[in-house]
């Protein structure tokens, strides 16, 4: 009979080091999931500002390609010269590297 309640007492601890490895894992699933949720939160956030910047920017090169044609002209000028800025930065910027 005592060989016996040995052997339950061993069954015993072994058991609860099992639920206690459990446990912990339990534990760190939720810590991981609590933040991954914190930055999907986050990421949430930024796209809805990126969206609104978006949207606020959109609108506002919808109201300058209606508008009269002298703030068209005007706006095609500037195009142009960041586009060729641009460009002459990169062919800068390569000749460097090549060298």
């Amino acid at each position: 009979m005592d060989s016996l309640e040995k052997e339950n007492d061993q069954h015993t601890k072994e058991l609860s080091a099992k639920v206690s490895r459990l446990k912990n894992i339990a534990i760190d699933i939720d810590n991981e999931t609590t933040e991954h949720n914190r930055f999907l939160e986050t990421m949430r956030s930024d796209f809805d500002t990126a969206r609104s910047f978006l949207g606020g920017s959109s609108r506002h090169l919808t109201d300058v390609l209606t508008s009269g044609g002298k703030d068209r002209r005007i706006m095609y000028y500037v195009i142009g010269g960041i586009v060729l800025a641009f460009i002459v930065l990169y062919y800068i910027v390569s000749s460097f590297r090549h060298k």
